[in-house]
């Protein structure tokens, strides 16, 4: 099932935790093959939805698991009748298990695999199959020239999992990392897609569970949750005869020389937030501008009060 931004899960995992999950998945008895093929299958399918006319692929494949998503997702597509290829960083001969059968299954398939060099030529809809969740320290030096040559093209981007370059885990690019139109995350939600630089290159996010058993997935640890309106704590209803002296007094102490706005704003915030009576406590030459703010907003804002400090 692919989830689309309006109904992502809530948990969020470290990518060790996700490696976890992925190996209880494979152990209650769904093959990893099998993971892999439906993760595919979803990729093409989010693909398809995005770009449907554009009929043209190139896939950029790496030597670990998304490499071998890149390679079925360049079956379907040939399947398709789309025009493929596939543009292999790394000697494709070395892939293991699962991606190496993916590799194989393609080859057989028809489609054409390729080793990427800086002259490639780029064509389609680009997918992003280089790099994973495994990834640890800089970018080396062959994958960082092939994320530049997707970054300064003008074709459209599909990263799987993750978009290279970018860490799991902090969400900041480890040098130089993947700018992506739509990510298709699988399995579980990564913490480094929602956090540090992630916005710069994530895009549009899609999550697909790969039809994992709800059961066990609810049973995997995870490292956060993302805050939604639904879990956002509710406020009680007030009486309608309330008044300011029943719903508290807060003190903001700030502002410094060249910054007035930093306790007007805090002071501001405290009044939206509901506080009955908001005191301002500055340095004497902001206080002008405390009375010049909105009727709205400074009602409830006491006298400020001036700072006789240094």
């Amino acid at each position: 099932m692919l989830h689309s931004p309006d109904n992502l899960p809530q948990p969020l995992y470290s990518a060790a935790q996700v490696r976890e999950l992925d190996a209880r998945l494979i152990a209650a008895g769904t093959p990893g093959f099998e993971l892999m093929s439906r993760a595919a299958s979803a990729i093409w399918r989010a693909l398809r939805r995005r770009w449907p006319d554009v009929a043209a692929l190139t896939v950029l494949a790496g030597r670990g698991n998304n490499a071998g998503d890149g390679y079925l997702v360049a079956a379907l597509a040939l399947h398709a009748g789309w025009q493929v290829q596939v543009l292999a960083v790394g000697d494709a001969a070395q892939l293991q298990g699962d991606a190496a059968q993916a590799r194989d299954q393609a080859l057989a398939d028809g489609v054409t695999v390729n080793v990427w060099n800086e002259s490639a030529e780029l064509q389609g809809v680009l997918l992003d199959a280089l790099q994973g969740t495994g990834l640890v320290g800089a970018v080396r030096a062959s994958y960082a020239q092939a994320i530049a040559a997707i970054n300064n093209s003008v074709l459209p981007v599909l990263a799987v999992d993750m978009p290279s370059g970018l860490c799991a885990d902090t969400g900041q690019a480890l040098g130089v990392a993947v700018r992506a139109h739509l990510t298709v995350t699988l399995i579980g939600l990564k913490l480094g897609l929602f956090t540090g630089q992630a916005a710069d290159y994530v895009g549009e996010l899609q999550f697909a569970d790969l039809q994992s058993d709800a059961a066990l997935v609810a049973t995997q640890t995870f490292t956060a949750q993302r805050l939604t309106q639904a879990r956002l704590p509710q406020l009680p209803v007030r009486s309608r005869s309330v008044h300011k002296g029943q719903l508290g007094h807060v003190l903001v102490v700030g502002g410094d020389r060249g910054y007035a706005g930093a306790g007007l704003l805090a002071a501001q915030s405290a009044l939206r937030a509901g506080a009955g009576l908001v005191s301002l406590a500055t340095r004497a030459e902001h206080l002008p501008a405390a009375p010049s703010r909105s009727d709205d907003d400074s009602r409830g804002l006491s006298q400020p009060t001036a700072d006789a400090g240094r």
